[in-house]
């Protein structure tokens, strides 16, 4: 029996969803979030305005789903790191860099730079991706080594700021994308200088 047409699946709605997320994503990524048009994603994303309407009101919703979708998708997962605290956030830092550095993450970065100055609630927004996908899981492997939930996440705060900060100087200033040796290179001293203090760095 042929299927009647109606409202679609859940599943296909769902991928619809996603589907469109990835378009928009590239579209922010390309022109930025200023000269984006919600019709010209919805017509790459093949999808009627009043659709795309239907699952986000507006645009700054859209790119609100695109962070956190991008935010979702680079950070590492925990269950995979193991080891003690030194293992673990030498893994983390060393993934996310890698993650960071990755052509679509880029963009969207430099996006937010250049035009968080004139739209305030994309820096908000992304400083809500910033604490929920960078600094939460680092403070759940200090809280599971003891730290008191009061200070993890400031003290992670501290830990992110060390180990993307050469990321960011070359994201602002220019410079080749950091190998993987390089990565592995300044998570681990960071981790060293987080865990220990400088002084073990002076001879």
């Amino acid at each position: 029996m042929k299927r009647r047409a109606g409202r679609p699946t859940q599943q296909v709605a769902e991928q619809k969803r996603k589907n469109l997320i990835l378009v928009a994503l590239e579209e922010f990524a390309r022109v930025g979030f200023h000269a984006a048009s919600l019709r010209d994603i919805a017509d790459k994303a093949q999808i009627s305005s009043r659709t795309l309407y239907n699952h986000f009101p507006d645009k700054l919703s859209l790119f609100e789903a695109c962070l956190e979708h991008s935010g979702a998708e680079i950070r590492p997962e925990m269950p995979d790191i193991k080891g003690d605290l030194h293992t673990q956030l030498v893994t983390y830092a060393t993934e996310m860099q890698r993650q960071l550095f990755s052509e679509r993450s880029t963009r969207l970065s430099r996006l937010i730079y250049r035009e968080s100055s004139y739209f305030d609630e994309l820096r908000q927004i992304a400083r809500l991706q910033f604490e929920r996908h960078q600094v939460s899981p680092v403070a759940a492997m200090l809280e599971a080594e003891g730290a008191a939930p009061a200070e993890s996440h400031r003290i992670a705060k501290q830990f992110v700021s060390m180990a993307f900060g050469e990321w960011q100087r070359r994201l602002l200033f220019g410079g080749d994308p950091m190998t993987q040796e390089e990565m592995a290179d300044q998570a681990t001293l960071v981790t060293d200088i987080f865990l220990s203090g400088i002084k073990s760095y002076f001879s």
